[in-house]
């Protein structure tokens, strides 16, 4: 019975307080400096490290491997704009804007596609990485020379080789 009596209070109130959302679009939206948008991805800053596409719960983001390119694929129709890619990008590559009026009559305007180049193994001749996360590596830890350009295989397969020679072991 305190329900219906609460209820209808709420509804007798409702005319005096007025309306509680706007009439978008005919009136302007209010939007507050922590609303979240789509993001942007500055293809000239992606290094294609896919640390963004780990963060995304809804898979909004994604990497494509396409033979010896690397595609990194956002879909805007499955962004919740939870911003953890700008949060974890190494080289904040990705900015959140404001906009939110992301309606089109074509699909292919909601996606975004980054294309980048994979450096080859100088021993086996397989593709590893994108040649951006290999130099954005070696600018940022010092590797030996020997392993730079070695897919982690060959790497693991050069350094134990070393290891054993430097312990006694037979290789």
């Amino acid at each position: 019975m305190t329900r219906l009596f609460k209820l209808s209070q709420l509804a007798a109130s409702t005319p005096k307080a007025g309306y509680s959302t706007r009439r978008y679009p005919f009136e302007e939206p209010l939007i507050t400096p922590e609303f979240r948008g789509r993001v942007e991805i500055d293809p000239s800053k992606c290094i294609g490290c896919g640390a963004c596409v780990n963060a995304c719960p809804p898979n909004a983001l994604q990497v494509i491997e396409d033979g010896g390119k690397l595609i990194l694929r956002y879909f805007i129709g499955r962004c919740i704009f939870c911003w953890r890619c700008i949060d974890v990008c190494p080289v904040k590559a990705i900015k959140g804007t404001r906009e939110f009026e992301l309606t089109t009559d074509d699909i292919a305007d909601l996606y975004v596609h980054i294309v980048h180049s994979r450096k080859q193994c100088d021993t086996c001749g397989s593709t590893y990485a994108t040649v951006r996360v290999v130099k954005y590596i070696l600018e940022k830890a010092p590797v030996a020379e020997e392993y730079a350009d070695k897919c982690p295989e060959c790497r693991r397969s050069l350094f134990t080789k070393a290891l054993s020679r430097r312990v006694g072991g037979v290789e």
